[in-house]
């Protein structure tokens, strides 16, 4: 693991290097190697992962923890890392303003997501409490 760490991080110091040099030269060049470069990053990083879920999912088992709920913590782990790969990109092409959009949608998205989980937590709160909801 460390020694993935070791080669993303010498991936991405060398590409933004190279970008800086090229940037003078060809921006559209430079942009591209720069998106490369981050994609391939994204997909090393995201084939680590993978194997964690199927790990997780059983360390689960038998708690009262709900899949549905695993499901809802994956997806705004995603909705956070696209949104943020979105942003980063926009802010590398100088579209600050379009950044900013890109996460405003990704905090809102968050909150419909979490819309569910707020109402299981409170109908939990209210069967604890002894009302009739």
């Amino acid at each position: 693991m460390t020694e993935l760490l070791v080669g993303i991080m010498g991936t991405l110091l060398c590409t933004a290097l190279l970008a800086v040099v090229l940037r003078g030269h060809r921006p559209d060049l430079a942009l591209c190697l720069s998106l490369g470069a981050g994609a391939v990053v994204l997909l090393a990083v995201l084939r680590q992962l993978l194997p964690l879920m199927g790990d997780l999912n059983r360390l689960l088992q038998g708690t009262a923890i709900t899949a549905s709920h695993i499901a809802t913590v994956f997806k705004a782990a995603g909705i956070c890392l696209v949104t943020q790969l979105t942003a980063d990109t926009c802010r590398d092409v100088g579209e600050t303003a379009l950044a900013g959009k890109a996460e405003l949608a990704g905090r809102l998205m968050l909150l419909v997501l979490s819309v569910p989980v707020f109402t299981d937590i409170l109908a939990l709160v209210t069967g604890l409490l002894g009302g009739n909801g």
